[in-house]
């Protein structure tokens, strides 16, 4: 049988016998340099600063001094609020804002939280002949008049004395139609607070940010409840005189309308 020849690796050379032999028991050489923790240190300072610039780019935290929010909000509560929900989209309906006023109300220069009621295009109207008085709607100021219902207000609303600083839109007793770009807002406590009826209408870019988590007081950690409503108050009224045509009359003035009737019928004068 044939055999083959497995090569094998040379042998190491053997050192000469005068050479002495290397150490044994010295210093072990350091893993790393001595620079590596600092770089380590400053990657992460780097991280922090970043995150920490991202955050707080993107929201900001807001103590609530005042008592136009109230019940939703109370004084000293501490709102996470969101810079860039604005960014991609629009205020809507129910928001509560963090806003820079067109006119203060008082010497301070400080924002102001606000729900937001009226959207840009909406036909709106205060009804302060009721009582409550109530907030009228007409979405994209097309269709049927809505009221707006608005479970989170604290108390009966008195609409009061018009206390609107001069040239700035009115909606009380007459049909507001709030323009592109602009928004009505309010507070909830509707007889403390200054807001639009005052100041007039926002406009879009002094709208900052939105009110989404509350913080503190630990007690009431979370969201900031439910929004207002649209229900239907106006249905198509038959004109005597105009066969079939209907038209949809707002509920004020269908109030207003029959209480000059019923005053035509008893021989009085309707009030003016």
């Amino acid at each position: 049988m044939e055999q083959h020849a497995v090569p094998t690796p040379p042998a190491a050379p053997t050192p000469p016998a005068d050479e002495a032999a290397p150490p044994t028991g010295g210093p072990t050489p350091p893993a790393a340099s001595s620079g590596a923790w600092v770089r380590d240190l400053l990657e992460v300072l780097l991280v922090a600063v970043v995150l920490y610039a991202l955050i707080w780019t993107c929201i900001e935290t807001v103590r609530v001094d005042g008592d136009s929010m109230q019940n939703t909000l109370q004084t000293g509560d501490f709102l996470i609020a969101s810079k860039i929900s604005y960014v991609f989209g629009n205020p809507a309906r129910g928001d509560i804002v963090i806003l820079n006023p067109p006119h203060q109300c008082d010497a301070t220069s400080a924002d102001y939280v606000k729900r937001v009621v009226g959207l840009p295009g909406d036909s709106l109207e205060i009804d302060a002949n009721t009582t409550p008085a109530e907030l009228l709607l007409q979405p994209g100021s097309t269709g049927p008049w809505d009221r707006i219902a608005e479970p989170y207000l604290p108390d009966a609303w008195l609409q009061g004395p018009e206390f609107a600083v001069a040239g700035t839109a009115d909606a009380v007793n007459q049909v507001l139609h709030i323009p592109s770009g602009d928004y009505f807002v309010m507070g909830d406590n509707r007889n403390e607070s200054c807001d639009s009826r005052f100041f007039g209408l926002v406009p879009r870019n002094r709208i900052l940010a939105k009110a989404i988590l509350r913080i503190w007081p630990l007690s009431s950690f979370g969201g900031l409840g439910a929004g207002p409503t649209l229900v239907t108050t106006s249905t198509p009224t038959p004109l005597p005189a105009a066969g079939l045509v209907l038209v949809a009359v707002p509920l004020r003035r269908r109030r207003r309308i029959a209480r000059d009737l019923a005053c035509l019928n008893r021989g009085d004068p309707p009030p003016t």
